[in-house]
């Protein structure tokens, strides 16, 4: 069966290629690995810890656990793969680890290539990512290994009846720590005992960073005491619900997941009200009824001006990050393929999230939230819902222990 994987992953990696001649993620995949070298990086006597993440949202969660091991263990080196370009793009400068790479293909010759480099002590998977041969030479080599703030469903090949194959791999890790007790029953029904229920570590990340937002003054300014509906990573199957917008004495902030200025101007001709973008603001302060943000990394922050949120991407390929808003007090809205997302499901019942499949929902939704007396109630509701679920970091750093 190993065979077969492999030869699964040659015949990827060949798709990949041709992808390359159209693609420009394919390109940044393909090019990312040829590029990069691993000699000389680690030192005689250093310890390394390696986490790796498919792609940002992954790293989001992974992050306050890096952060947090850093802190406790300043000696060591982390060591931070990405398998997609649209997390190590983002993420290749970020300061908090040592060495930042794409991961190598999962061939048994590049597998080997890797691990001789870093000869990590401690192996992180973060939620999803089974690269079934890096799994194999972890445990031939002894090298402890975590998968961390993972969630499984019935309908995943490792519950599957012909799905022995892919179970035998999950002995492969040394311990894995669940979001939720559904995903550690199912791990227990396929014989997998060394589970622990600690949480989604982005928990911790998000109430956190509702802390201390940055300041924007110019937006607090545009808005002048207006409340604000922020719309975040909206795409064009968002827009058809949200706009045209027509909300008395509500203004709007969007920050939509594309800014190509095809995008863009997408979102001001169909938001259906008077917009400004925020690089024009800053020299031009007028007020409108729409803010645009068109720039990468000030979306947290616009929530903590925000009483209302909107996120994207549950009318598409999945959802967005519902838990930044909640953690800043914000009830969220959004659309109706939520089905992956274990923290959709249960901000819904605990009142603070509405599901909707259409703009009458939608209006019936916003309308229910921007009752005065029932905003202050959801408000409390969400940032309680985020503190509440917070831990999940300490709990899994105390397994690493262990091992230190």
């Amino acid at each position: 069966m190993f065979f077969i994987y492999q030869i699964g992953i040659l015949l990827y990696s060949f798709a990949i290629r041709i992808a390359a001649i159209r693609s420009e993620k394919a390109r940044l995949w393909i090019n990312g690995r040829k590029n990069q070298t691993f000699e000389n990086i680690r030192k005689p006597g250093e310890k390394w810890i390696w986490f790796h993440c498919a792609s940002l949202g992954e790293f989001e969660q992974g992050r306050p656990v890096m952060e947090a091991f850093k802190l406790a263990h300043p000696h060591w080196k982390i060591l931070l793969s990405f398998y997609s370009p649209s997390g190590y793009e983002v993420r290749k400068n970020y300061a908090g680890a040592d060495c930042i790479v794409y991961l190598p293909s999962d061939t048994p010759k590049h597998v080997a290539h890797f691990l001789n480099a870093f000869e990590p002590s401690i192996a992180v998977i973060v939620k999803y990512e089974f690269w079934f041969g890096y799994l194999r030479a972890l445990k031939k080599r002894s090298i402890p290994t975590f998968l961390i703030s993972s969630r499984f469903r019935a309908d995943q090949h490792f519950f599957k009846a012909w799905g022995g194959w892919f179970r035998k791999q999950l002995h492969c890790f040394t311990e894995i720590h669940v979001q939720d007790e559904a995903s550690a029953q199912l791990l227990h029904n396929a014989g997998y005992s060394t589970c622990v229920v600690s949480g989604d570590s982005r928990y911790d990340r998000v109430a956190a960073n509702a802390k201390a937002p940055a300041a924007l003054p110019i937006i607090e300014r545009w808005l002048n005491g207006r409340k604000a509906l922020v719309i975040g990573s909206n795409w064009a199957e968002d827009d058809a619900v949200l706009f045209p917008w027509k909300k008395e004495d509500w203004a709007l902030i969007i920050a939509t997941h594309e800014i190509d200025e095809e995008r863009l101007k997408e979102v001001e001709n169909s938001c259906g009200c008077s917009s400004v973008r925020y690089s024009t603001l800053k020299e031009n302060p007028i007020e409108t009824d729409a803010l645009i943000l068109d720039n990468v990394g000030m979306l947290l922050s616009a929530y903590a001006l925000g009483k209302m949120a909107y996120v994207g991407g549950a009318f598409g390929k999945g959802l967005h990050n519902i838990l930044e808003p909640a953690a800043c007090g914000l009830p969220v809205i959004f659309g109706p393929k939520y089905t992956k997302f274990l923290e959709a499901f249960e901000l819904i019942e605990a009142g603070g999230g509405i599901s909707i499949h259409d703009r009458l929902s939608f209006t019936e939704a916003f309308n229910t939230f921007s009752e005065p007396s029932t905003l202050q109630l959801k408000s409390e509701i969400c940032a309680t819902f985020v503190k509440s679920r917070t831990g999940a970091t300490s709990m899994i750093l105390q397994s690493f222990d262990t091992y230190i």
